[in-house]
């Protein structure tokens, strides 16, 4: 009662959820509960977590400290430069510089390799001589060959190429070049020039005097991601809904059972079209003996490519009828409709069962979805309309007590059925049945629970007279959706 009158107070207050916003919103509930456990699985996620742990370990920080103990002063760059200004300052060095590549140097080599130098030593050596000296007027008379050394010596000693040699060989820079050229020294200056003067060694020089050095590191750039990922909307929204129970329901139930009616042919791998035992049994349909109507095989449904549609018409036919007295029997039918069920496909006990349904209210004719095992009883109706007099919506449950059968039933009324679609469900749990429509309990029971597998049937049919104004009649099914509970243990 107090289910009814809730379920009536929402209706009245506008609060009762339309079937495309109960379906969107389920829907948009299982795409975001995808969506964030893809994305807990993705790149982009993992990289967060790593960068994460990293900004919230003592690396960053110990690094920084680090870093700002790097100095200029004090460094080996700084002891190469003072180093290199030292031996700038160097007068022998200095003189080195001031020679090297000069053209005195190339003049002064190219003197001494053409011989003159050492022709004038040689000749000014020979008219030293004591010997020379004490026969010069003979030499002089005679125009010796003796006499014709002392006059090259004198021409000589007028050159002004070998002049200008013999002042550089007195020089004292050119002499401080010849001192160094080769030496250990000069490589050593040399060598601490080239990496001086390197761009190689502007850059660490800059960098060691720079006062932003972690912001030129890795791990600030790390630090960098990982404060622009916190700013992600995916980040933030994936945050957010970490902790929180907004996918509970949707973690709790997983599908083990749908068909979406989106083909133009019933996937014949999941349905029969009779009624299972007729299947097991004979290989043929049959109705019951109350029924008023022949299930055909198939000839009473279709498809669309969006809906099944059962179809109950008046139309003659024959098939077989059963009695539990007298078992199957021949019989003539003035109407037909179909059936279908997941008997030999589809089993489950306990669980969420859910369809998408609509269906012509007429009087006498029924329209039903309901779950049965091995044995008639238990079955439980998860809607069933009744096609009496006043057609009457229900949820229900039939066992047998003591050799009777026993009934709970929940109306259902005030709903359009015939022109809007509904999502029709039960919840069944070890203790409770709970039926709902568009997610809104209203009715419950926790007695008589079956507790052994069943399938699923859909059937509609006639059951009384004065039906013929109101065929065709029909029974459209959008999707059917069965989830089981992962949170039982079965």
């Amino acid at each position: 009662m107090a289910l009814n009158f809730r379920l009536a107070t929402l209706k009245l207050f506008g609060q009762f959820p339309k079937t495309e916003e109960y379906e969107k919103r389920e829907n948009d509930l299982r795409e975001e509960d995808a969506k964030f456990s893809q994305f807990g699985e993705s790149d982009e996620y993992k990289n967060f977590v790593a960068l994460k742990e990293f900004a919230e370990s003592e690396e960053p920080s110990k690094l920084k400290k680090d870093l700002l103990n790097q100095k200029y002063n004090g460094s080996t760059e700084h002891k190469q430069e003072l180093e290199l200004k030292s031996l700038r300052k160097n007068k022998a060095i200095r003189n080195y510089l001031q020679v090297k590549d000069s053209e005195n140097l190339s003049f002064y080599r190219v003197i001494e390799q053409s011989g003159k130098p050492a022709r004038y030593e040689e000749l000014k050596e020979f008219v030293n001589t004591t010997e020379y000296k004490s026969q010069r007027k003979a030499h002089r008379k005679n125009n010796s060959p003796e006499f014709q050394k002392e006059l090259e010596f004198i021409n000589l000693q007028k050159d002004s190429e070998l002049k200008r040699y013999l002042k550089l060989k007195k020089w004292k820079t050119l002499h401080d070049y010849f001192e160094l050229e080769g030496s250990d020294k000069i490589k050593h200056y040399q060598e601490l020039e080239a990496e001086v003067t390197s761009a190689s060694f502007a850059e660490r020089k800059k960098y060691l005097l720079s006062k932003n050095k972690f912001e030129q590191t890795e791990a600030y750039q790390k630090l960098s991601e990982y404060e622009a990922l916190k700013k992600s909307k995916e980040i933030i929204w994936f945050l957010k809904l970490q902790g929180s129970k907004k996918f509970d329901e949707v973690i709790r139930w997983q599908l083990t059972f749908a068909d979406e009616f989106n083909s133009k042919k019933l996937d014949t791998n999941k349905w029969l079209t009779r009624y299972f035992w007729g299947e097991a049994l004979i290989h043929k349909g049959y109705s019951l003996a109350g029924d008023k109507h022949a299930y055909t095989d198939g000839n009473n449904l279709m498809l669309d490519g969006t809906s099944l549609k059962i179809i109950t018409k008046k139309e003659q036919a024959n098939s077989l009828s059963w009695d539990k007295r007298y078992g199957f029997f021949p019989n003539s039918f003035d109407f037909t409709s179909g059936i279908i069920n997941t008997g030999q496909s589809f089993r489950q006990r306990y669980g969420k069962f859910e369809a998408k349904v609509k269906f012509t209210t007429a009087s006498n004719i029924f329209h039903a979805f309901w779950l049965v095992g091995d044995t008639m009883l238990p079955h439980i109706d998860i809607f069933r309309q009744n096609g009496g007099k006043r057609p009457s919506v229900q949820g229900s449950i039939f066992w047998q007590s003591d050799d009777k059968i026993r009934k709970f039933k929940a109306p259902l009324s005030g709903f359009n059925f015939q022109n809007s679609y509904y999502i029709l469900g039960l919840e069944w749990a070890p203790n409770k049945l709970t039926w709902k429509i568009n997610g809104i309990t209203y009715a419950e029971t926790t007695a008589n629970i079956p507790n052994a597998p069943a399938y699923l049937v859909f059937s509609s049919g006639v059951n009384g007279d004065n039906v013929n104004g109101q065929l065709p009649a029909e029974m459209n099914i959008e999707w059917v959706r069965c989830w089981e509970d992962t949170t039982l243990e079965h």
